[in-house]
């Protein structure tokens, strides 16, 4: 089990209505779509991906859903925020054109990872989908990257989703591998319409330990860990599993299905 760190927010950027940006010092290594599990001891601890860690600092981008993350975005710079990790199996970098899906708070890990393939040579195209125009994150830092970005939200322009623009991207160009992070059901709808190509999809399962040891994460029919074989799987292994996009578990185990 990773060393528990206890450190204080260096700075909160908001990031819209929607979500927050939160900055420590740290010289954690940080491998793109690997997590950390968050606590700041008042209730619980949860998940998060890292949006960005450079060896002397990390960001984690965090959507205000339920009151943990609302009360973790409401934080102020100098509050104690307990981190473990990092965990989780990463992304591995294809060599070639790389084409990037994300939607919603699901863009955030897609950033390291992009940095990740500019930097070893590759040509990176990013889709940025929300349902809202608003919703939309992380635009700017994208902007920032030697990358072809493209972003559509569901309620402005051609009100695309980002699913429908990545088939878009796929008709034109010749993509080595996909990536994608965010709701279940948008990599369901992206997997269907995938060539016969690599792809990588990072999930988003309830996770009590982080470590492989509660079994909460674990998906059928193989009963591989979202926490220790994930978040990220491959092809061959998302192709296996008969829950995704249909159902995950609750706290309690119980198989609650996604709504469509």
């Amino acid at each position: 089990m990773s060393d528990r760190v206890t450190l204080k927010i260096k700075r909160i950027v908001d990031e819209g209505p929607s979500a927050a940006s939160l900055y420590f010092d740290s010289d954690m290594k940080v491998l793109p779509g690997q997590f950390v599990m968050l606590t700041d001891y008042e209730e619980g601890e949860r998940p998060f991906s890292v949006a960005d860690a450079d060896g002397s600092g990390i960001c984690l981008t965090i959507k205000r859903m339920g009151p943990f993350s609302k009360r973790i975005c409401s934080k102020k710079a100098g509050d104690l925020i307990s981190l473990r990790g990092p965990f989780g199996n990463p992304f591995t970098l294809v060599s070639g054109v790389s084409l990037l899906v994300g939607g919603g708070a699901g863009i955030a890990p897609l950033y390291l990872l992009a940095r990740g393939l500019i930097a070893s040579g590759n040509r990176v195209i990013v889709v940025n989908g929300a349902r809202t125009q608003d919703a939309l994150l992380l635009g700017a830092w994208f902007g920032r990257l030697d990358a072809d970005y493209r972003e559509t939200a569901e309620d402005t322009g051609e009100k695309l989703s980002s699913v429908q623009l990545a088939a878009r991207i796929l008709e034109r160009e010749k993509v080595g591998c996909v990536y994608a992070a965010g709701p279940e059901l948008m990599m369901a709808a992206l997997k269907d319409i995938l060539p016969d190509i690599p792809y990588q999809f990072s999930f988003e399962r309830y996770m009590k330990c982080g470590v492989g040891v509660c079994g909460s994460c674990a998906c059928d029919p193989s009963g591989i860990r979202v926490c220790v074989e994930g978040p990220v799987f491959g092809r061959e292994q998302i192709e296996k599993l008969s829950d995704f996009g249909v159902y995950k578990r609750d706290s309690t185990g119980a198989r609650v299905p996604f709504r469509k």
